[in-house]
């Protein structure tokens, strides 16, 4: 081959056609491509177009290699010291060849110039479910199968004297940023609804249908909970008392504001939360830029937030190393009672929630999931319910013909305050923890767990593990132990995305009725 313009595209075409055919990275394919190219162009240079050059592809143990040999005085075409212009100048040249994993070299050996360029092939490492969360679980499982044999003195010291005292600290960290965040969190969505009338018109139908629907959920899961955790005994001890639950509900009033931040009193937050957001959105215009204050510190708590839940995966640690260490595997496993529970709990609610679209909308069930199924197909394998937002606005307006507007208020808004898998979780949780710790429900509690449930469920972080905090702020404010928030998160590993892709089916349910009840399907 000659160093011709036509021989060298071409020399370079065949290049990228080898590289892309051994899965190198394409980033690095056109990296490559860009050295070499450029290599040619200043050996043309140098020796002119009529000289020659020859082009070697080679593998190494899979890794792909290109050789380039042009024959005559030592000349490096990777460094450029000459005045002459240049496509590329020295020192781009320079940042092109600092590769993590792909190298181009020069050498001269027995009167050539060799040019090198070699690549490792993409390396796809397999996606473990839950990440470092999983991670988090395996190690913890074999450091206690491991501790287990140490001496029973050595075994309660490591417990009480190193695990608690850590987890107790990072536990308290979760809970104060975790708490602020759902103050500002609550405030923001609350001013999103942007005006009181539109809030009167559709928010306050929306919001109704989803705590009606919260109502239903709750009250669905408590018994099954009860099924398989049987906890709430009406005895004279812990019968319906009136007074108790006035007391109850007078408690939700903070009469120490910093006090119920302090102490992640979440029922005192969240009545705080919405008093706020509604005086800011009644106001309205006169101080339109305190919406975007809340906005920025809303974003702002998410930032400190995701950065502080890092350390996740060491909570999830010492929260199942201390359970294997203090209790029997048996206890252990009932994480698949937990899995159960919800599971059957979510198949009573979806064959309702189908059952309703059916009737309401005479549209067939089948239809309806056909319609759906690519929304939820994308939750269901990234497990994110962000993901699928634009599928599900477009399967909204395009097949199940929902009017634009009712669209792009109703899913967003769906996404924050309408969870019912979280809804089940939490209220699963509360059933086990108070079954597994020995202890009972009282009627006023009930009505504590159900009230704790529907908030969390809408107010939890949506950052990776964010359910750990929610776990973690539900046990605190019911007085619980916090050692089986690393069985619960076992259950949310094994069921995340499944039910990340049912949430879709069910919020996507309910869309359609009340778009049917509000006149906002198109005919």
């Amino acid at each position: 081959m000659k160093l011709t313009n036509n021989e060298i595209g071409a020399a370079v075409k065949d290049i990228r056609a080898f590289f892309e055919k051994s899965n190198a990275p394409h980033k690095d394919v056109l990296k490559i491509c860009l050295v070499v190219e450029e290599s040619l162009l200043r050996y043309q240079d140098k020796f002119g177009s009529a000289h020659e050059f020859q082009l070697y592809t080679r593998k190494f143990f899979g890794a792909p290699k290109i050789i380039i040999r042009v024959k005559g005085e030592a000349f490096s075409p990777l460094e450029n010291n000459s005045d002459d212009e240049t496509v590329f100048t020295n020192e781009v040249m320079q940042n092109l060849l600092r590769y993590e994993e792909e190298k181009t070299i020069y050498r001269y050996e027995n009167g050539f110039n060799e040019l090198i360029s070699f690549s490792t092939r993409e390396r796809r490492l397999p996606k473990i479910p839950g990440g470092s969360i999983s991670v988090a679980i395996i190690l913890a499982i074999i450091f206690s199968f491991i501790a287990g044999n140490f001496p029973p003195e050595v075994q309660k010291v490591l417990s009480e004297q190193i695990i608690s005292p850590a987890l107790s600290i990072l536990v308290k960290l979760i809970v104060t940023v975790t708490v602020f965040m759902i103050f500002f969190s609550i405030v923001a969505g609350i001013c999103a609804i942007e005006d009181v009338t539109m809030l009167n018109n559709i928010g306050s139908t929306v919001l109704g249908r989803f705590f009606l629907l919260d109502a239903v959920i709750v009250a669905i899961t408590f018994a099954i909970g009860e099924i398989f955790f049987p906890v709430t005994l009406l005895t004279d001890k812990n019968a319906v008392d009136l007074s108790e639950i006035s007391t109850m509900l007078l408690s939700f009033v903070p009469t120490n504001i910093l006090e119920a931040f302090l102490k992640g009193n979440v029922l005192q937050v969240t009545v705080m939360a919405f008093v706020v957001g509604i005086c800011i959105i009644k106001i309205g215009r006169r101080i339109s830029n305190v919406k975007n204050l809340v906005a920025e510190l809303n974003f702002l708590m998410f930032n400190i937030v995701e950065a502080v839940f890092s350390i996740i995966p060491l909570i999830i640690f010492l929260c199942i190393f201390k359970t294997l260490l203090t209790s029997s595997l048996t206890d252990f496993f009932k994480v698949w009672e937990i899995i159960a529970a919800e599971l059957i709990v979510y198949a009573i609610i979806i064959v309702l929630m189908l059952l309703r679209v059916t009737f309401k909308t005479k549209i067939s069930a089948a239809d309806f999931l056909k319609k759906i199924s690519p929304a939820a197909i994308i939750s269901l394998t990234t497990g994110s319910s962000v993901a699928s937002l634009p599928k599900s606005l477009e399967i909204s307006k395009e097949s199940l013909h929902i009017e634009e507007k009712f669209c792009n208020f109703w899913i967003p808004l769906s996404l924050v305050l309408f969870s019912p898998s979280k809804l089940i979780q939490l209220s699963v949780a509360g059933f086990y923890v108070v079954a597994v710790s020995g202890e009972t429900f009282s009627v006023p509690e009930l009505f504590v767990l159900a009230f704790l449930a529907i908030q969390l469920s809408f107010a939890s972080p949506n950052a990776a593990g964010g359910i750990v905090a929610t776990f973690t702020l539900l046990l605190t404010n019911l007085n619980l132990p916090l050692e089986y928030v690393g069985t619960l998160m076992i259950a949310d590993v094994l069921t995340g995305n499944l039910f990340t892709g049912l949430n879709v089916l069910v919020r996507q349910c309910e869309m359609m009725t009340v778009a049917h009840k509000m006149k906002f399907l198109e005919v």
